[in-house]
């Protein structure tokens, strides 16, 4: 997550618009939910600060299909991988990734932290 907007000329910010709109149809299903156009979505990446389309898709892959909860995991120190790890926590009792769960809202942030950095000391 490296977006400094202030230097990024229009046409820099329309070819990683682009980039991002074609990771996101790889997850169109899940990253456009409500009818979200690829390019609003992809704007809205940008926005949060996701300027590399890798890092958009590691996000997408942990199953983490919105920006803003990408840029909270993110500005809480963790990583799309750490993000992925599955876990069966939560307020609703199914497998799923901490960033789904997340999202979802059946795991805070506080709680997110729990099992990420339990799973980190007892590995």
């Amino acid at each position: 997550m490296t977006n400094d907007d202030s230097h990024a000329t229009p046409a820099t910010q329309d070819a990683l618009a682009r980039q991002i709109g074609e990771v996101l149809q790889r997850y169109r299903h899940d990253a456009l939910a409500g009818g979200a156009s690829v390019e609003a979505t992809a704007r809205a990446w940008l926005d949060a600060g996701f300027d590399d389309p890798e890092e958009v898709g590691e996000w997408l892959a942990a199953r983490c299909f919105t920006p803003r909860h990408a840029q909270a995991l993110n500005d809480s120190g963790f990583t799309p991988a750490q993000s992925a790890m599955l876990t069966g926590e939560g307020r609703e009792n199914y497998l799923d990734t901490v960033a789904f769960k997340f999202v979802r809202g059946d795991l805070t942030l506080a709680e997110a932290r729990r099992i990420i950095t339990s799973d980190f000391w007892n590995s």
